[in-house]
């Protein structure tokens, strides 16, 4: 128990903090290879700035836009960060709902399958939007995947115009209970879950990839840390 303390102590002095690994960007600057599937607008700097990136479904037609494929070998995780406007109609006959308007954020393969969804619902009336959608992609082989963003109840008056998509890698490997770092608190973090299953705080626990979370995966963390 000493030496668990003095160790801890010594690692509490060591914070390693790793940036997010950016996957996939889209934006003004960054829109080569992601296709639009509305023929009469094009995917340019000048369209993605005035909002005409519209994600609805017009008669038998759906307006979504679609990433160029990823390869996120060695990702368990990732994390969506999406940007846009809703189109708010001041038409009170024809006014915005914010249910229809609510975006599904989709995982493709390479045969265009739907591999994992997720509907994120707005629940208020807002322009400016911002959410962001968490998938675990860890049994995707290879890591591969296309992202397609769509708003599939929408009509025109409820669209959702995208001006930034950023696909991050969401699984920092040591950072157990998600804060962003590595330090002894994730060591702490494994030893409550072990001690007394404590698994309020546990995220990303299976250090060592093995399946299991056990005093390995405390071993790994004290490797990252101390540079091994």
């Amino acid at each position: 128990m000493k030496l668990r303390v003095l160790l801890l102590l010594f690692l509490a002095s060591i914070v390693t903090s790793v940036a997010a690994e950016e996957l996939l960007t889209f934006d003004r600057k960054n829109y080569m290879g992601w296709i639009y599937t509305r023929s009469d607008v094009e995917l340019n700097n000048a369209n993605i700035g005035a909002n005409r990136i519209t994600l609805y479904h017009y008669g038998e037609e759906d307006y979504t836009l679609v990433s160029p494929m990823v390869e996120a070998t060695g990702v368990r995780s990732i994390i969506v960060k999406v940007t846009g406007k809703s189109i708010i109609s001041e038409d009170e006959e024809n006014a915005y709902n914010p249910t229809l308007g609510s975006p599904t954020v989709e995982l493709l393969n390479e045969n265009n399958e739907v591999i994992k969804s997720f509907k994120y619902y707005f629940t208020t009336v807002e322009v400016d939007r911002y959410f962001e959608v968490n998938f675990d992609i860890s049994d995707i082989p290879d890591g591969k995947f296309k992202l397609r963003l769509a708003c599939w109840d929408a009509d025109m008056n409820s669209a959702l115009a995208i001006r930034k998509v950023v696909v991050e890698d969401n699984a920092l490997i040591g950072d157990v209970n998600g804060d962003g770092l590595i330090t002894a608190s994730d060591v702490t973090t494994i030893y409550d879950f072990l001690l007394n299953g404590d698994t309020s705080h546990l995220v990303n626990g299976d250090v060592d990839g093995d399946g299991n979370i056990t005093s390995s995966d405390v071993t790994a963390i004290y490797n990252i840390l101390l540079g091994l």
